[in-house]
């Protein structure tokens, strides 16, 4: 079955085999990062308690950290990682990290359908693959964040667009009406960028058909109102019950304070472009060939080309405008991305565009990673990186000379997969070796586990001495931990106390070992870390 240009072939065993090796692709290339380490001491630590903090005091609309309101995020999140740790029983890195990775494969698998509709089974699992291995892609996939919850919402937001807009005219309802869904759902999930990634894409998009009437096919009013009704679902309760100084971080502070001067992450605007390129290897320099290719062919290009290019650099240039900028907020461009990568691989490999577009990055590409494996350090903060990564290196440089081998004998349609097999080894190889290692030099585990075992024997004065959101240690001791700033206000907590149990930097026990080595004895250390105990 077509509708206008769109190829809706079903084969039924086809799907079935390429969805299964999408999954089993994804999961062996993601599940070992979660398995062999522990929660970042950071923002991992910091989501987690989040939701630790909401199933204990029941607040499940307005999220708290340490006790206060934490705006900087909606609660749906951690809605989804307090179901995960009901069903695993515990906040482990596993459970926490399992709804980034299933997000991952649905996002992968839902790109598998979108190449789907324009081209053959064997480019749409290869645009699947590219995108699953790219480098950031891959990095937070594996990290307990709600980026890639959110880029799976907007993912099918803008699938399910395209497919209405190539659709006829009684169908075209539906697929809008849920879009605007869609999109709500994404914002609730993480902010603004839920229906401002769709938005400007489906607009440029529109300018580029030179068919900005389907704005009025669209039917924005009950689009909108659909979108308001599932944000305001959740804004009103939680506004009511987190009142007014809820109400004004949430809308003003976090939205337009990161928007327009951002306190947080400001970056030039040209950030994006000296940073991406990095965070899509080893796709990169193919995706600037087909924005080449796209410019030299732009009067014949078909609309699914428009609507990619729009998808990807409507959003880059949208952010690139905006104060606050980290290369995450660039994520659901990458399936976009994704599908000019592959498009173009079909165009050259059926031989209906010169070969130089494919042959000119490869050749690059190629070379860039012979580079990197001299360029690996030995160590990296104590970890023997060069001898862990041998296998991926060793991987990487008879890859790269292969493909390089291929470019030469012509044997094109080979080397997309020669690029996926060097990448693939390269991160089974980090997450196999690098990541436990790294780990533990971060873990905060151990350390909290101390502070808990004092705890139950009797040690009730336990705090933080610039520390940096203790509370978020509350995963593993099970209760909060306040955070004392400054050297008076430390001093004068200490004179009040017979017994005190303090987890503090070693560089700032030293400043001021000499005042209270006599009153503290060291109990434990742990990655840079003390614990230092007063008992009288």
């Amino acid at each position: 079955m077509k509708e206008r240009g769109i190829n809706i072939n079903i084969n039924k065993e086809k799907i079935i085999l390429s969805l299964l090796v999408i999954i089993l692709f994804c999961g062996f290339m993601y599940i070992p990062s979660a398995v062999y380490r522990d929660l970042h001491y950071r923002d991992e630590l910091r989501y987690v308690e989040v939701a630790r903090e909401m199933a204990v005091n029941g607040q499940w609309l307005v999220p708290h950290l340490g006790g206060e309101f934490y705006s900087d995020k909606p609660p749906a999140y951690f809605w989804v990682l307090n179901l995960f740790k009901m069903i695993f029983g515990t906040y482990s890195t596993l459970a926490m990290v399992l709804p980034s990775i299933i997000s991952s494969i649905i996002v992968v698998i839902l790109t598998f359908l979108t190449a789907k509709l324009f081209m053959k089974f064997k480019y749409a699992l290869l645009t699947s693959l590219v995108l699953a291995n790219s480098f950031l892609f891959f990095g937070m996939s594996i990290f307990v964040r709600m980026d890639m919850m959110m880029n799976l919402f907007i993912t099918a937001s803008l699938l399910i667009f395209f497919i209405g807009y190539r659709s006829n005219k009684e169908s075209k309802t539906k697929y809008y009406n849920l879009m605007f869904l869609l999109m709500g759902i994404a914002t609730v999930i993480k902010g603004p960028a839920g229906f401002l990634d769709p938005l400007v894409v489906v607009f440029v998009f529109l300018l580029l058909e030179k068919n900005l009437a389907e704005l009025k096919r669209m039917n924005l009013a009950k689009g909108f109102l659909i979108f308001a009704t599932v944000v305001l679902l959740w804004i009103i309760p939680a506004i009511l019950s987190g009142g007014k100084d809820y109400a004004y971080e949430l809308v003003v502070v976090q939205t337009f304070g990161r928007s327009l001067k951002s306190f947080a992450h400001q970056r030039p605007f040209y950030y994006y472009f000296t940073t991406f390129p990095l965070t899509f290897l080893p796709w990169s320099l193919f995706l600037i060939s087909s924005f080449v290719y796209g410019f030299k062919n732009r009067k014949t290009l078909g609309s699914e080309f428009k609507f990619f290019f729009a998808w990807f650099w409507a959003p880059f240039l949208l952010f690139s405008m905006i104060s606050g900028k980290l290369d995450i907020y660039l994520l659901p461009i990458y399936p976009a991305a994704s599908l000019l990568v592959v498009m173009l691989f079909k165009e050259v490999l059926e031989e209906k565009q010169n070969k130089k577009y494919f042959t000119i990055p490869t050749v690059m590409t190629a070379i860039l990673f012979l580079i990197i494996v001299f360029l690996i350090p030995k160590n990296v903060e104590g970890i023997a990186l060069r001898s862990i990564l041998k296998p991926g290196l060793i991987v990487m440089t008879l890859s790269s000379i292969v493909i390089l081998i291929l470019v030469i004998k012509q044997r094109y349609k080979f080397i997309p997969y020669m690029f996926l097999l060097l990448i693939a080894a390269f991160w089974l190889n980090f997450s196999w070796g690098v990541v436990p290692s790294l780990s533990a030099t971060y873990t905060k585990r151990p350390i909290a586990n101390k502070i808990k075992d004092f705890k139950e024997s009797g040690v009730n004065n336990i705090i933080a001495y610039e520390y940096g959101q203790p509370e978020t240690l509350g995963v593993y001791t099970g209760f909060i931990i306040t955070e004392i700033k400054g050297k008076e206000n430390l001093f004068n907590y200490i004179k009040s106390k017979k017994e005190v149990l303090i987890i503090m930097k070693a560089k700032h026990w030293k400043k001021i070992e000499n005042k209270l080595s006599k009153a503290f004895k060291e109990v434990y250390s742990s990655n840079d870390y003390l614990l230092l105990l007063k008992q009288e």
